[in-house]
């Protein structure tokens, strides 16, 4: 009995547990005769923002590099994305195409013609199981390049953190943090909004 009543609050009672499937979270714009962008880029690109990366060659390396901005003001913070780098390539699950579905969050930026909206990347979470997975688009990972795949893995990760807070978040708030974690002249500049934009997530 005592085990019957177990099983039965795992499935009455799933809010008790973190969980969550992202449907529409790593965005890129794809247009012919172009490679395809990150979302959080393809918007920086519209309003001039400028996106730093490492010179590095690797994603994983590039990603690191961001990381390290973070350390400079929430180490904690820092070395969770760390972890959740490490553990990156088994996590990784390839894919074929996804569907748009879901709620709209790709933002208001206006796509110019033969250009279109596609998903890379969509992260599930199911902590009963110790269940961690980011699903990609395995064609479209091919078309992008290092700087691209940087910018959506730390996509990935910050909306991983701010999901373990508030599983209903959408990724508009998180392209913007992303962008801004891109952006080492905000970062020079305003170093206090930098810390506190960061403590917030």
């Amino acid at each position: 009995m005592r085990y019957l009543i177990v099983f039965a609050f795992l499935f009455v009672a799933p809010s008790a547990f973190a969980q969550y499937v992202v449907r529409n979270g790593g965005y890129v714009v794809s247009c012919r005769n172009q490679a395809p962008l990150a979302l959080e880029v393809a918007e920086a690109q519209a309003q001039n923002l400028t996106m730093d990366y490492s010179p590095a060659r690797s994603f994983q390396v590039k990603v690191a590099d961001l990381i390290s901005r973070i350390r400079a003001v929430n180490p904690e913070k820092a070395l969770k994305y760390t972890r959740w780098l490490q553990q990156w390539p088994e996590q990784v699950r390839w894919h074929g195409r996804f569907e748009l579905t879901g709620p709209n969050d790709q933002g208001t930026i206006k796509l110019r013609a033969g250009c279109r909206m596609r998903i890379a990347i969509v992260q599930t979470n199911e902590s009963r199981f110790g269940v961690q997975e980011y699903a990609i688009d395995s064609l479209l990972w091919q078309a992008l390049n290092e700087d691209q795949k940087a910018a959506l893995v730390m996509h990935e990760f910050i909306y991983r953190d701010v999901l373990e807070e508030n599983p209903d978040s959408n990724s508009s708030w998180v392209r913007h943090v992303n962008t801004l974690v891109h952006s080492l002249d905000f970062q020079y500049r305003d170093r206090r909004a930098f810390t506190a934009l960061i403590d917030s997530l």
